[in-house]
């Protein structure tokens, strides 16, 4: 169930989650878990990286068991440099379970990675240029630099993720998860919830 890291897979995982981890901080009412169990439907459970889940609210979508059961809203799995392994299997997976960010690093100098999306039922690979930002639509404010990613820029990454959380779209994250949307009315709260099943909540800078 678990795939053995070596030390440079571990150490690559060890710093992405120290920077997610980092986002959790400012977003209370989530779950940020290292090497946990993910239970998606009977048949399949996988052992994920890092799992993000929203833990109250309308976009909570698994429950917190001996590992999780039912798909997170964020999963990052870690993979040697020359070799995808069950990649394609797990994207395949979560897709099917509706999972709204998967994110394959793999451990190269420098860093690659795929940053699948959630849109419209399907995973689309998310691509961006060295001077661009990644801002996730699963965890709104989560901004991560391309160019820092890639040569393992930790603290300008913490310094992204600080600007993205002062921005509208982590607003209206916490708002649904520490407030449960009752500040809205029902058809701003079916649009909030449009906006993030179709992958483009909080994507405003």
């Amino acid at each position: 169930m678990f795939r053995e890291l070596d030390v440079g897979q571990s150490a690559l995982l060890t710093d992405i989650a120290m920077c997610i981890n980092y986002y959790r901080l400012f977003t209370p009412g989530l779950y940020c878990c290292v090497n946990v169990a993910v239970q998606l439907d009977s048949g399949t459970r996988f052992g994920a990286g890092i799992v993000v889940q929203v833990n109250h609210g309308v976009l909570k979508q698994c429950e917190p068991n001996y590992g999780f059961d039912g798909p997170p809203n964020f999963v990052l799995d870690v993979f040697p440099g020359g070799d995808l392994l069950d990649y394609e299997h797990r994207r395949e997976c979560f897709e099917r379970a509706q999972v709204r960010e998967y994110v394959a690093l793999q451990d190269t100098d420098p860093v690659q990675w795929f940053w699948n999306r959630l849109i419209d039922g399907k995973f689309s690979v998310i691509e961006s240029a060295d001077n661009e930002l990644i801002m996730s639509a699963a965890l709104p404010g989560l901004w991560i630099p391309s160019y820092s990613l890639k040569n393992r820029n930790w603290w300008a990454i913490m310094a992204a993720i600080a600007r993205g959380v002062s921005r509208v779209g982590h607003h209206e994250f916490m708002d649904t998860i520490c407030k449960g949307g009752r500040n809205r009315t029902e058809e701003e709260i079916r649009q909030t919830l449009h906006d993030y099943h179709s992958g483009r909540m909080g994507q405003n800078a």
